[in-house]
């Protein structure tokens, strides 16, 4: 009788007021000794006259409780005792209390730790004045195909005619060479209209911004790094000369510390940008300031009819068809705006698999508390009280998980950076930190968290049956009346887990079908050397040859060199030119359309030293000089589009190198196709030209070189080359041919490895829910499985029966799965190029692995199921 009182004091402890109240203590003692002698005297038995006696006192003590709200307890002092309650309740089974919360801490930390990076990119303001009406502008080619750049003339009558806009402002971006100690250094740059810096609302820290009498002029404004690391800071910088691109600029301005127009702020000078009257000549980009409530789908409208006009008045030379009018922070994000809200949802789907995780947690240990929540129903305590109290332990849970997971996702976030960071270039994710907004967001989330996994077993366990449960029988909790949500929580996470792994799989299937892609050419034992020639230097043919000559006479004589060529675009480079041409004796496709190709420039004995066969006629040969007739080689996919059915062979091409001139060229090679943008996309056509016989233009150039031994032993070898031949000539990177491979694999492989990463924690999460539910469910029904060993079930039975039930449940959530998974493969198409969505055998194997990680969860309980001594089973019972 002491026991069953003071347990029953324990109880109503947190549901009736403070513990110093001796009255409602004496009360409830007096009529529970009552109840229970009435109960004995009426022949019960003892077990019975308590538990009725308990049942009955539920009704006094709602009286009590309700005398107790109308004398006003404070609903601080309930919040406090339900608080109070819940960590006694947590520290009394500190297993579950921290299982929980690891488990929630692992996936708010993640949550948290990607929310931070898409807050750094994507949210946090601009570092430019009033950043939310500025705005990127696009041409729109005729099949709604966006241009990132338009022509000088559409950015003036834009600008000019346009109502919509407060200012708006072109630049492009400009490779530049500087003279520095008597070498020549490579820099980024940006050619910017000089109210550039105005429509931004952000002015040079020293000396002044550009005005419009300095189009015409060489002057130059300095970014605060490039300042600091050439004049030291110093103000005097303002008013010296810098060697810029062979011609002498003025330094009048530097511009402020963190300033860059495009993160991640590799853009070290400014200079004018000068006028372009070429109408189809697309190269500026435009940064805009909405006027004052001008909205941007307004803003594109105005746009849109300017460049009806356009089109009316130039035809097809005004080039774009209409604009499109984005939000700078998106623009400026790119890619890696698509990326982290892709990485967002993933990492959110983890979360949701945590609650699961919880809330089963939550399931199984209320199905333990049946009794104590029925004795506190007894007690008076309603159904609002019972969800109130369980619901405050599920948000200490999330809470404390929440804490723990902001920690953690410190640790994440950088690592996150710096994996990201390794890979690909994403725009001020360096700036990704904890500030009020993680701060905030983990709050909400783990707040949002708690209800989530704590509401459906808060209402579940607050409306216990009172006679059911006070019985000490453990039978009613197990086997048939075992609660269906536990089960179908468990199919919903297994689910989740399967379209994570789908999505993992399929950018894996692609990175894989990346690397076994064959490329067109030999990648090994090469060596690829990035250089730029100055325009000033050798825009003319007979300034290039020189060079090239010099330079791979001294490089073939190197101790390990097999053969060396350059090329203006290195495949899987990233690097792609495309130029308008005539076929003679054919029509062009349409009066004001050219034939158009990827064209690019090779030195002789190119396709040789590069390993791209030959299939029919010939290479470059070192005959094919200045003075001789104009060659030109096609790639096979050139000779199918442009000569189908027949061979090129000395057909000829008319290749404009200015309005008034075009250059005469007969095909005289076909060689294999090279996939030259990436290992995914199939070869474009290319027209291969003669680099000692085209006045084209070409800025950037390699130097690739064939070696017989380690390619990085031959670079400073190379280097000296460079400086002995002409020392004007800037080297921009030195790679193998290896690193450039791998370079165009970063962004499927970084995908690939992230997804993998959150699919494997997935799946994780759903073993152990997997493993927590068939091990509740063995304890349950320990007395059934007693009852079937004893009438002679086997042990491979017993475990078969346990792995049925596990996989049955795993089976159902995986073919759920299957069904998102497949959307959601459906998305990765727009975030890796090349991602099959439907490719079986991914599937397959997602299912394999689900099922295979299913059946390790269940066979510890299996296992321990079928060892189960039924008479120790039945005894306890």
């Amino acid at each position: 009788m002491r026991s069953l009182r003071a347990f029953l004091l324990r109880l109503a402890a947190p549901f009736t007021g403070s513990r110093g109240d001796a009255e409602f203590r004496d009360e409830l003692e007096s009529h529970l000794r009552l109840h229970i002698a009435d109960n004995l005297r009426a022949g019960m038995p003892p077990e019975e006259a308590r538990r009725l006696a308990i049942v009955k006192l539920g009704g006094i003590t709602q009286t009590i409780e309700r005398q107790r709200e109308q004398r006003g307890l404070p609903f601080v002092d309930t919040l406090r005792q339900d608080l109070l309650y819940t960590v006694r309740t947590l520290r009394a089974n500190p297993g579950f209390a921290l299982t929980a919360i690891l488990t929630l801490a692992l996936g708010i930390g993640a949550t948290s730790a990607i929310f931070s990076a898409v807050n750094a990119v994507l949210l946090r303001p601009l570092p430019f004045s009033d950043p939310n009406r500025l705005v990127m502008i696009y041409g729109v080619g005729g099949n709604d195909d966006r241009h990132e750049s338009v022509s000088y003339p559409t950015f003036v009558d834009w600008r000019d005619q346009s109502h919509s806009f407060e200012s708006m402002a072109a630049f492009a971006n400009a490779t530049l060479t500087i003279a520095v100690n008597g070498s020549t250094e490579l820099v980024r740059g940006k050619r910017v209209a000089p109210s550039m810096f105005h429509v931004l609302g952000v002015q040079p820290a020293v000396g002044r911004a550009f005005t419009a009498d300095d189009i015409d002029r060489s002057v130059v404004i300095l970014s605060d790094g490039f300042w600091k690391r050439h004049f030291a800071g110093n103000n005097d910088a303002v008013g010296k000369t810098l060697r810029i691109m062979d011609a002498p600029f003025t330094v009048i301005g530097v511009m402020p510390a963190g300033f860059h127009i495009e993160p991640p702020g590799r853009e070290q000078l400014y200079a004018p940008l000068p006028p372009d009257a070429t109408r189809n000549h697309e190269f500026v980009r435009l940064i805009a300031r909405l006027a004052p409530g001008v909205s941007r789908p307004h803003a594109r409208s105005d746009l849109d009819g300017i460049t009806g006009n356009l089109r009316r008045q130039y035809g097809r030379n005004s080039a774009s068809e209409g604009a499109t009018v984005e939000p700078l922070v998106d623009a400026l994000a790119g890619p890696g705006r698509t990326a982290l809200l892709t990485l967002l949802a993933v990492v959110s789907m983890v979360l949701l698999i945590a609650c699961t995780n919880v809330a089963n947690l939550l399931l199984a240990r209320g199905a333990t508390r049946r009794r104590e929540m029925a004795v506190r129903a007894a007690l008076g305590a309603g159904r609002g009280r019972l969800v109130r109290q369980l619901l405050t332990e599920s948000l200490v849970l999330a809470l404390a998980g929440g804490a723990a997971g902001l920690l953690l996702s410190q640790w994440l976030g950088a690592l996150f950076v710096k994996v990201v960071s390794d890979f690909v270039e994403v725009p001020r994710l360096d700036a990704t930190r904890i500030d009020g907004q993680v701060l905030l967001f983990t709050t909400i989330v783990s707040v949002a968290t708690g209800v989530v996994f704590g509401v459906v077993p808060a209402l579940s366990s607050a409306a216990p049956d009172l006679s059911d449960a006070m019985r000490d029988s453990g039978y009613t909790a197990s086997g048939v009346r075992a609660p269906r949500l536990r089960r179908a929580l468990v199919v919903v996470e297994t689910a989740l887990a399967v379209v994570l792994l789908a999505a993992a799989g399929m950018l894996m299937r692609t990175l894989i079908t990346m690397r076994s892609t064959e490329p067109g050419f030999n990648t090994s034992s090469m060596l690829a050397v990035d250089i730029w020639l100055p325009p000033a230097r050798f825009a003319r043919l007979q300034d290039r040859v020189p060079l090239f000559q010099g330079v791979l006479e001294r490089v073939r004589e190197l101790p390990g060199v097999r053969a060396a060529a350059f090329v203006a675009d290195l495949p899987l480079s990233g690097a792609t030119d495309t130029e308008g041409f005539h076929i003679v004796g054919r029509a062009d496709p349409a009066p004001d359309r050219w034939h158009s190709s990827g064209f690019n420039i090779t030195t002789a004995s190119y396709f040789e030293m590069m390993g791209i066969s030959i299939r029919e006629g010939r290479g470059f040969l070192a005959s094919d000089g200045p003075m001789a007739p104009g060659v030109i080689v096609v790639n096979e996919a050139a000779a199918r589009r442009f000569w189908p059915g027949r061979s090129p062979i000395g057909e000829q091409i008319q290749l404009p190198i200015t309005r008034e001139r075009a250059q005469l060229l007969t095909v005289v090679g076909v060689v294999a196709d090279v996939r030259h943008r990436n290992l995914v996309d199939p070869p474009h056509s290319e027209i291969y030209v003669n680099s000692l016989q085209t006045e084209l233009t070409w800025m950037p150039v390699v130097l690739a070189v064939r070696t017989q031994v380690d390619p990085k032993s031959v670079a400073e070898p190379i280097k000296a080359i460079f400086r002995e031949v002409n020392p004007a000539v800037p080297i921009a990177r030195i790679s193998t041919m290896d690193e450039v491979v791998a370079r165009s694999l970063a962004e499927p492989r970084l995908y690939s490895w992230l997804f993998a990463a959150f699919a494997v924690a997935a799946v994780s999460l759903a073993a152990i829910g997997l493993y927590g539910l068939i091990s509740f469910s063995v304890t349950q029904r320990s007395k059934e499985i007693g009852v079937r060993v004893a009438l002679g079930a086997s042990r491979s039975e017993v475990m078969l029966l346990v792995l049925r039930e596990g996989l049955g449940l795993a089976s159902i959530g995986a073919v759920v799965g299957l069904v998102g998974g497949v959307a959601a493969t459906r998305s990765l198409v727009g975030l890796i190029n090349g991602v099959t969505p439907t490719d079986p055998s991914t599937f397959v194997a997602v299912i394999a692995v689900l099922l295979g990680a299913a059946a390790i969860a269940c066979y510890l309980p299996a296992r321990r199921a079928a060892r189960l001594d039924p008479l120790r089973a039945l005894r306890t019972e």
